[in-house]
């Protein structure tokens, strides 16, 4: 099991949740506690009212209490992390200032999930 994640750790591919499109999978085992490095240092985002974002951009956005929307500021550049599928059984945990750690070891090949409802996102 490692505990460092780097740009090698993890690969797109669809998504084992019906309808959850792309999803972020893990190549090699990762130990409970580590950071997951799913961001790069510049990765930006931007609040934006629901009607300046199309439609198919949306599913890459966090819904606010506000009503307005959470997104990548660049859609054309989107990091891995975007890719994340929403699970209440998530195997990853949101620290704030820290980013998402591996709440549980993971095994290689098993797909990422993240608990929207940690970024605040309503039910």
């Amino acid at each position: 099991m490692k505990t460092i994640t780097d740009h090698f750790s993890f690969v797109l591919k669809p998504s084992t949740i019906q309808s959850g499109g792309v999803g972020v999978f893990a190549l090699h085992d990762i130990a409970e506690g580590t950071p997951m490095v799913l961001f790069t240092d510049d990765f930006h985002e931007r609040r934006y009212e629901v009607e300046e974002v199309p439609k198919e951009l949306q599913a890459y956005c966090i819904d606010q209490p506000d009503g307005s929307l959470m997104c990548p500021e660049h859609f054309n550049c989107m990091d891995i992390g975007n890719y994340l599928n929403h699970s209440q059984k998530s195997n990853l945990r949101y620290e704030e200032g820290k980013g998402y750690i591996a709440r549980r070891d993971i095994r290689a090949g098993e797909e990422l999930f993240a608990d929207y409802r940690e970024l605040g996102e309503p039910e």
